[in-house]
C-alpha cells in the first residue's frame, strides 16, 4: 500500500505545480479585435457575468467541485445553496449552507436501518456535520474545517474481529489549493471514540481535477485512527456532471478490500444540487 501512496503524492504534487497554469486559462480576458464595437464588447461582458452567475447558481458543471466521494473540500457552498448525496446506495445525506461558508448537514445508512427495524435492536448508523469554510484574499487558497460525528451499530464486514466503537467523531482543519479547473486539499486533525480522543491524528489528502467540463478524476485518501489499528482508505475514480447532477464511479483500496479484487471496491455515487 505504501507504493500506491508514494505515486499518488508524486501525481498530486505533479498537478498542484501546474495548477497555476491550468486555472489561468480560465481567468483569461478575452482580445478585442479592432472593429469591435462598444455594443458587442458590453455583450461580452454581460455574458461573463451570465457566465459566473451560471457557476455560483449550481447549474453549471463546476457545481460539485465543492466535494469529493464522501467528505468536503474548504471551498464554501454559497449561502441557501445544498446537495443530496449517495453514496453506493445505502448512504444517503444532505448538506446546506444557510449562509455562505457555514454548511450543515446529515446522513443514514439505509441498510442499518432496515436490520434495525427487522431484528428490533440496535439503531440504524447515522452522522452529523457541521464545517465552516471561505477563500483567503483573493488568491486560489481556501481555508475551512468541519466537526463530523457517528453512530456506529454493525462491523465493517473487512474488520469483524475489530468492532468500530458505537459513538467516533473528528474535529479537522481543511486547506485546498487552486481553482476551477484542478484542486488539491489537504485535512488534518483529530478523531474521537466513545469520547475519548484517539492516539494519533486524522489525515486526508483529495484532489479535483478536470479533464474536461463534464468530467473528472477524483481522488480522496483518508487515514482514521480507529480501533485497534489505523484504517486507511484510498479511493480514486471519475465524475460525469451535467448541470446540477453528478455522477461518481470509482474504486475504494485499503489492504482488506485489495484482497478482495486488485482494484479494490467498485464505488458509485450520485448528487444533486438544490
Amino acid at each position: 500500500m505504501n507504493h500506491r501512496l508514494l505515486a499518488l503524492l508524486l501525481v498530486l504534487g505533479a498537478v498542484l505545480i501546474l495548477a497555476p497554469s491550468l486555472n489561468a486559462s480560465d481567468r483569461r480576458v478575452l482580445p478585442r479585435s479592432q472593429g469591435t464595437s462598444l455594443r458587442s464588447a458590453d455583450h461580452e461582458l454581460n455574458g461573463l457575468r451570465r457566465g459566473r452567475r451560471l457557476r455560483s447558481s449550481g447549474t453549471s458543471p463546476l457545481a460539485h467541485d465543492s466535494h469529493y466521494f464522501f467528505g468536503p473540500s474548504a471551498i464554501p457552498l454559497e449561502g441557501g445553496q445544498g446537495y443530496y448525496q449517495n453514496v453506493s446506495i445505502l448512504m444517503h445525506s444532505a448538506y446546506f449552507a444557510p449562509v455562505t461558508g457555514l454548511q450543515i448537514g446529515a446522513g443514514l445508512q439505509v441498510g442499518s436501518l432496515i436490520t434495525s427495524l427487522a431484528t428490533r435492536s440496535g439503531g440504524p448508523i447515522v452522522h452529523l456535520r457541521v464545517g465552516g469554510s471561505g477563500r483567503i484574499g483573493q488568491g486560489s487558497m481556501h481555508l475551512g474545517g468541519f466537526a463530523m460525528g457517528a453512530r456506529v451499530t454493525a462491523s465493517p464486514p473487512f474488520n469483524d474481529r475489530e468492532p468500530l466503537s458505537l459513538t467516533v467523531g473528528i474535529a479537522a482543519m481543511q486547506a485546498t489549493f487552486g481553482g476551477d479547473l484542478l484542486h488539491v486539499t489537504l485535512t488534518g486533525g483529530w478523531g474521537y471514540e466513545n469520547g475519548e480522543l484517539t492516539d494519533s491524528p486524522v489525515i486526508g489528502l483529495s484532489g479535483l481535477w478536470h479533464i474536461t467540463d463534464l468530467i473528472c478524476f477524483v481522488t480522496e485518501n483518508w487515514q482514521f485512527p480507529f480501533g485497534r489499528s489505523d484504517y486507511r482508505v484510498f479511493s480514486y475514480g471519475a465524475r460525469f456532471t451535467h448541470r446540477k447532477m453528478a455522477f461518481d464511479a470509482g474504486f475504494a483500496v485499503n489492504k482488506d478490500f485489495a484482497e478482495f479484487f486488485v482494484l479494490g471496491v467498485p464505488l458509485v455515487g450520485f448528487a444533486l444540487r438544490f
